[in-house]
């Protein structure tokens, strides 16, 4: 099962639609994105069984190494306050300080509504407009 999805975060808040697919088929709705009671958050967009191993193993205070996975379409992120942005991949992890982000298959839509001022929320509605990979309802969680 594929979460083929748009996660964006900005100013404190992330957000993803909830729209979950196998093959070209829509199949149910899954939560993409949690919070924890510190108010870190973290996304996850890909594989679903990957996506939830990884926020299990953010849930439980990133104890040892994060999931593993071995495609290239899987990706993480976690962002604390006052901290860079960890983005996940296959070959590994990075940090950095973006204004906002965005991760999977409707970033691209993401960012661009989000470069002209949109929230992360409006950011997440505007790619669902336009990928075929998002979908469902928005889901919204902030720091606080």
């Amino acid at each position: 099962m594929r979460v083929i999805t748009t996660i964006a975060y900005r100013a404190g808040v992330i957000a993803a639609d909830t729209q979950m697919i196998q093959g070209t088929s829509i199949i149910g709705h899954v939560t993409k994105i949690v919070r924890r009671d510190d108010g870190a958050l973290c996304g996850g967009a890909g594989d679903l069984a990957w996506v939830q191993a990884f926020h299990r193993w953010f849930l439980d205070g990133c104890d040892g190494d994060p999931p593993r996975f071995d495609d290239d379409c899987s990706k993480g992120l976690i962002i604390r306050r006052r901290k860079p942005i960890e983005i996940f991949e296959s070959c590994g992890a990075f940090e950095f300080r973006p204004a906002f982000v965005a991760i999977g298959s409707g970033k691209e839509f993401a960012l661009g509504a989000m470069q002209v001022g949109a929230s992360a929320k409006q950011a997440v509605k505007a790619a669902m407009a336009f990928d075929p990979g998002s979908g469902g309802t928005v889901m919204a969680l902030s720091h606080d």
